[in-house]
């Protein structure tokens, strides 16, 4: 029967092997200090929305059953708390990896978020298994992680009720036209979809004027680092022999627009889709392999309080 250290050394390999080649990127091991100081592995590999950065994040590998603990909708995995400071803090993501016991083949992974308050609990999605869409999930957070408030307060005209759908049709029409580059997507298509969404009939009268309202400023912000964002991720697809990802990646401006002198916090919503070789793990991946498509897919506004 392996000890716990042969199982511990066992599922840092494996952790190593598959993060390499996921995030198409390069492990190290940590030093002795860090390896005390609760940091198994470095990864390191270029930022998927700006090539010429490299990303390199700390990560600890928790390994066997006694780490995570499977509920209905998550895992919890059992993280002490030198291990969450290790990890947090230093203004870049920290990773931690837990290679469940066989059967299960997947290597679960978590990125803490150096922005927020430490986590008492650390639970993990089903679907956050390391493959070969991590690379924008770790290259968005840390882009994320250096965050600074630039965006300024826009300061939203009055129009009669008649005029609105008109003049958000030029002004879309425009933003279609505008070569757009988000931080956490990369380049953004503009298409009918955030439109039809917008307008769609199931929507009040109210609550499409109102959203309208903002498509003149949207160009404004989909430019800059969100103060909030969240990705909700689906579950892969199979399409002949590649898998496919859909992502929904919702951002948060706080102060983005003045209405009757009330400030509104402008969300938008992105959709990411992901593609990648079924057999990426047993055979030599490159980032040219992985395909990402971002795309407008709605906006709204909300008072603040």
């Amino acid at each position: 029967m392996a000890t716990t250290k042969e199982v511990g050394d066992g599922g840092a390999r494996r952790a190593a092997a598959l993060l390499g080649i996921a995030a198409c990127g390069e492990v190290s091991n940590a030093s002795m200090d860090e390896d005390a100081a609760k940091v198994d592995l470095h990864l390191t590999f270029r930022n998927a929305f700006r090539s010429n950065e490299l990303v390199t994040l700390r990560c600890q590998v928790k390994s066997g059953p006694s780490y995570g603990r499977r509920g209905k909708d998550h895992i919890t995995l059992s993280i002490d708390g030198d291990t969450k400071d290790a990890l947090t803090g230093t203004g870049t993501p920290g990773l931690i990896a837990w290679v469940p016991p066989p059967p299960l083949d997947r290597v679960y992974w978590f990125a803490s978020d150096p922005r927020t308050k430490r986590k008492a609990a650390v639970k993990v999605a089903f679907n956050d298994y390391v493959r070969p869409s991590l690379r924008y999930d770790l290259s968005r957070l840390a882009i994320y992680a250096t965050w600074a408030h630039r965006h300024a307060c826009q300061t939203v005209r009055k129009f009669d009720e008649g005029k609105i759908l008109p003049l958000a049709k030029v002004d879309y029409l425009r933003l279609k036209s505008t070569r757009l580059v988000h931080p956490l997507v990369g380049e953004l298509k503009v298409s009918r979809f955030a439109w039809r969404h917008v307008t769609r009939r199931s929507k009040t009268a109210k609550q499409r004027h109102s959203a309208l309202l903002a498509t003149r400023y949207l160009h404004a912000f989909l430019d800059k680092v969100p103060d909030r964002y969240l990705c909700r991720r689906e579950a892969p697809a199979r399409s002949g022999r590649r898998m496919i990802e859909t992502r929904h990646v919702i951002c948060w401006y706080r102060d983005a627009l003045s209405i009757d002198g009330h400030p509104h916090t402008l969300v938008i919503r992105i959709r990411e889709i992901v593609s990648y070789p079924e057999s990426w793990q047993s055979h030599a991946l490159t980032v040219a392999d992985i395909k990402q498509e971002a795309t407008l897919a709605s906006w709204w506004h909300t008072p603040q309080k």
